[in-house]
């Protein structure tokens, strides 16, 4: 709680952060509490609960060490935990869901949070087979607060954040956040940042047993954002984070892919205790913004982006051409390494009509996210708690194109531009039949306009028993589904209820079962066997053949069968906690949708990707050690085998009027692994704190990785009738091995308290942290190209694939941080 004296200094704080820098949002990667939080107070021994019903229950309680100990710091690679990607894993505020960026927001805002790791459930949420992180609404009473200024060379070039809490009286108590960062980075061209992060959490609690809480947040952000490219380009510039995505414009740099994020969130709970053995939660949340990415448009004209294929030596044959462009890409001349922006204005002004060839625009979702969330926790016995509740969702995207640039020019025109020179649809070129023709200017909608709905009910119910040494857990969770699509317009190739208004609508019945059972040799030993088996919805983009003008729903759309088990022990010492995790995953009847240009048709296609099986498998072991009262260490590290079990079958469908051009051909995929996953991966690292002095030194590897697996590739159509000898069949099918990669990380703060009183809160922190010190430049992702190329040969041709698609991680980069804490 802030006296007088402390009120002051969180204001006078707060102003001189405010008028430093423009404000910009804080991301978990560069939180500086990371750095140095873990160890800002002196070490105590810890010590298992002993009291006689407790005995056993802090070792069975122990939450994700593995998590925990890893935090970010596998973050210069691709790194998806057990082979899953990540938005799998859910972070919920008192069972509603909240979106990953506003984690960091939630931490500020004092918000105590849990992790429940693998197939362990919260206990008002059932959850998938994925674990997640779950903020709570509690009792305690926020305290403190904080200001500080930041600047990176990685991202961003200055950072602030400044937060304060305090009691207001009768039971009411707030904590305001806000945070900011700006600048460009110092490394890759064209990449920047800027943005806000403001959040508030309101807490009022009657008689300590009843409580409501409400925090809002609000987040408004720009990203320069980069591409990946190949390895000719890579190495004709010697750049390992050369991004194509920017260029020059009247000497200044500009990017084509900004990505901009509107998405303000809110959620209320209340929570009360009705009687003597049961506790309610019932929790509201709201989602509503926007989020759009831009990029380059071009109509009837060469591509613009440097480098496409056809501007790269490799393209050409004959060595003078060849070698003279590949010149001119050593030279580093940024009207071909790059986009050349003004060489774009002076064409659209040479267009004569004011029609432009060249644009930029923005992919826009708007998003709408409610939910609902209700649940109750009663203690049946001295042994057994039982939990139950229902939740409800309703989601609504609508997507769009909204023109944000025309380049000096003055209009376009909404047609479908792929299809001008088509002899047999050449004539049905409206986006929007209704508006035939209509000249679209900067800031109108086009090309398409359609909404994404989502709904869901849900019943679950819980039970925990445990008696001395034993503990028994069940959870299930059923409901229904439904999703629809809404098109707004009506697309000549589609016309009536084809393209416009509202789909058949999907209906599907996800479920969940999980079990787990444990026992507790000692206060300090104990072993879970846990399972799992669920049904679950796939991405609603994933139901239809092409979302943006088709109200047609893919063959086949059913739940995606997932089972899982896993192993736990867990051991916790005065010196260190440890935990050990066997994990195996079976994932059944997964399915992807995705557009591609299809070349042996020489058509657009969209590809349904139907029947995808993947296990994963392996072992993973995390401690946390205290080795003395100023040393402290933790390690990490895990292996598994991550692959696709069968062979998916693909097909593709012409995207101008839906006829098959492959039906159901099998990929093969059965030999590949899941595409940037580390299949070892760990992370070690030792930190010393003495007298307000803290080091901390990283070391982190992730090796047998592989490229992102194309399955069209894969196709005996494309392998084999595209290929004339084995070595180009293997080229299709075989899955690239990635480079293993390590690196070394370090971090040096200092804490200066403000008073000799040790006891005091208030103090300045000061922080410098360097990402990978030995400075090597490792790929940080990979993927597989469905584009192949065609050569003519004597009387016929023959193909062979576009190169992978690479993204490089940062080499050397470094952190400078100065805090004040009260």
């Amino acid at each position: 709680m802030l006296d007088g004296y402390g009120w002051k200094r969180a204001i006078v704080s707060i102003g001189f952060a405010a008028a430093v820098t423009a404000l910009y949002g804080q991301s978990p990667e560069y939180d500086e509490r990371r750095y140095y939080d873990r160890y800002d107070s002196e070490y105590s021994w810890h010590e298992p609960e002993t009291d006689t019903i407790l005995f056993y229950r802090a070792v069975q309680a122990t939450e994700d060490i593995f998590a925990d100990v890893v935090d970010y710091d596998l973050s210069f690679v691709s790194f998806s935990r057990r082979g899953e990607r990540i938005y799998r894993s859910r972070s919920l505020f008192d069972g509603i869901r909240v979106r990953s960026e506003y984690r960091s927001m939630l931490d500020n805002l004092q918000i105590p949070s849990r992790r429940f790791s693998g197939l362990r459930h919260s206990g008002i949420f059932v959850g998938g087979a994925d674990g997640g992180l779950e903020y709570y609404s509690d009792l305690s009473e926020p305290s403190g607060g904080s200001a500080g200024i930041g600047f990176s060379d990685r991202g961003y070039l200055t950072a602030i954040h400044a937060s304060m809490s305090g009691l207001l009286g009768r039971g009411l108590s707030v904590t305001g956040y806000v945070s900011g960062r700006t600048g460009r980075d110092m490394h890759i061209k064209g990449v920047f940042a800027n943005g806000l992060d403001a959040g508030v959490r309101l807490s009022k609690h009657w008689n300590y047993t009843r409580r409501v809480t409400v925090a809002a947040m609000f987040s408004p952000s720009e990203r320069g954002m980069r591409r990946g490219s190949v390895e000719e380009a890579f190495r004709l510039t010697g750049d390992r984070l050369y991004n194509p995505s920017w260029g020059y414009y009247n000497g200044k740099i500009r990017n084509a892919n900004v990505r901009r994020l509107l998405l303000p969130s809110v959620v209320a709970s209340y929570d009360d205790e009705v009687s003597r053995h049961t506790r309610i939660t019932v929790a509201a949340g709201m989602t509503a913004g926007t989020s759009r990415y831009s990029g380059l448009e071009w109509y009837d004209v060469a591509t613009p982006l440097p480098d496409n294929y056809h501007y790269l030596p490799s393209y050409y044959s004959g060595f003078l051409k060849s070698e003279s462009l590949a010149e001119v890409w050593r030279n580093g001349d940024t009207r071909y390494t790059q986009i050349d922006w003004d060489e774009l204005y002076r064409r659209n002004c040479m267009s004569g009509d004011g029609h432009a060839i060249y644009a930029v625009s923005d992919r826009v979702e708007r998003i709408t996210d409610l939910e609902l969330h209700a649940a109750a926790v009663t203690e049946a016995g001295p042994r057994m708690t039982i939990g139950y509740g229902v939740h409800l969702s309703y989601g609504r995207s609508r997507n769009y194109r909204r023109m944000r640039d025309l380049l000096g020019a003055g209009y376009i025109v909404d047609i479908d531009r792929y299809l001008v020179d088509d002899a047999m649809y050449g004539n049905r070129l409206q986006n929007d039949l209704r508006n035939p023709d209509r000249k679209v200017t900067e800031g109108d909608r086009y090309g398409y306009d359609y909404a994404l709905v989502n709904r869901r009910a849900s019943a679950f119910a819980t039970m925990e028993y445990q008696h001395d040494r034993w503990r028994f857990d069940f959870a299930a969770e059923a409901g229904g589904c439904t999703v629809y699509r809404h098109g707004y317009y009506e697309k000549e190739l589609f016309p009536g209820s084809a393209s416009s208004g509202r789909s058949r609508k999907v209906r599907l019945s996800p479920y969940s079962l999980k079990a787990s059972f444990g026992y507790s040799f000692t206060p300090r030993h104990f072993l879970e066997l846990c399972a799992s088996a669920s049904g679950e919805v796939p991405d609603a983009e994933d139901m239809f053949l092409q979302s943006q003008y088709n109200n047609r729903i893919a063959d086949d759309v059913r739940l995606c069968s997932v089972w899982a088990a896993e192993l736990n022990y867990t051991f916790l010492h005065s010196v260190f906690d440890l935990r050990a995790t066997l994990f195996a995953k079976a994932v059944k009847g997964d399915r992807e949708v995705s557009h591609i240009y299809d070349d042996l048709s020489s058509s657009y296609a969209d590809m349904v990707v139907a029947g995808i099986d993947r296990l994963h498998m392996g072992a993973e072991i995390a401690a946390d050690i205290r080795i003395s009262r100023h040393w402290t260490a933790s390690a990490a590290f895990t292996a598994g085998r991550y692959t696709y079990i069968s062979d998916p079958n693909v097909s593709l469908y012409a995207d101008s009027d839906n006829r098959v051009i492959l039906e159901r051909a099998a990929a093969r995929m059965g030999d590949c692994f899941v595409g940037n996953a580390p299949l070892l991966a760990g992370k070690a690292d030792i930190a010393y704190m003495n007298r307000g002095w803290g080091v901390r030194l990283t070391l982190s590897y992730a090796g047998f990785r592989y490229v992102e697996a194309e399955p069209v590739r894969r196709t005996d159509r494309m392998a084999r009738q595209g290929s004339l000898s084995r070595e180009m069949f293997l080229r299709f099918v075989t899955q690239e091995r990635l480079p293993d990669a390590a690196t070394m990380d370090a971090s040096v703060w200092k804490t200066f308290w403000l008073r000799r009183d040790y006891s005091s809160r208030t103090r300045i922190v000061v922080s410098l942290s360097a990402k990978n010190l030995i400075g090597s430049t490792s790929v940080y992702s990979a993927r597989e190209s469905a584009r192949v190329r065609r050569m003519r040969v004597a009387d016929g041709y023959y193909y062979y694939p576009f190169e992978t698609i690479y993204l490089y991680s940062y080499p050397r980069t470094f952190r400078l941080a100065v805090s004040l804490r009260f």
